[in-house]
């Protein structure tokens, strides 16, 4: 039996699955890919399942997204980064990257969904100024590149769109389906 998606899946729950799965994953030439791939997989799922869970109105957005995520060959670099983040302050204190800051880079046609266990004023940097769309509970709207988005833990997810191209709107959907580039992250709020 060849290792397919689901089967990778039950050996990461913990589901009791046939002893010939671990023996084929163990043999496997490039078994630490394998795995790490089915256990980035296996967040991701999780971590949409808590979005779906707790707030179906940002889910119903971001799956609306879906069909328009996608990238161009000279989409921008653009990066999200919180206040605290510093390059190597992990090696200069006993702390984690993960306790320190948050820095995340936007993957073009890709939708990303990222958790933060606290409050955490988010920057934006670019090599060009676009636009971000954020939705959230408490409203939509539209900041730029030079803004911040202040997260709360308690005002819930948030969907944060960005879009790349010249002839955009003011209408969101024919914005997106005339974009050059899509990509948007899920700020998620940790358990």
């Amino acid at each position: 039996m060849a290792l397919d998606k689901l089967s990778l899946d039950e050996m990461i729950q913990g589901v009791e699955s046939v002893d010939e799965n671990w023996v084929e994953l163990l043999q496997h030439p490039d078994a630490e890919r394998v795995w790490a791939d089915a256990v980035k997989r296996r967040e991701s799922l999780n971590a949409f399942c808590s979005l779906a869970a707790r707030w179906p109105a940002v889910v119903h957005q971001y799956k609306k997204l879906k069909s328009f995520t996608k990238k161009s060959t000279n989409a921008p670099q653009i990066s999200l980064f919180s206040d605290s983040y510093q390059p190597f302050s992990a090696a200069l204190s006993s702390k984690s990257d993960e306790e320190q800051a948050f820095s995340l880079d936007v993957k073009w046609g890709e939708q990303q969904i990222v958790e933060l266990d606290k409050d955490t004023l988010i920057h934006f940097s670019g090599e060009r100024d676009i636009n971000v769309y954020y939705s959230f509970t408490g409203g939509d709207g539209v900041i730029g590149m030079g803004d911040s988005w202040a997260f709360k833990l308690d005002e819930g997810a948030v969907l944060l769109t960005f879009v790349e191209g010249e002839h955009l709107s003011n209408d969101f959907e024919s914005m997106l389906s005339n974009a050059e580039s899509v990509g948007s992250v899920v700020l998620l709020p940790s358990k």
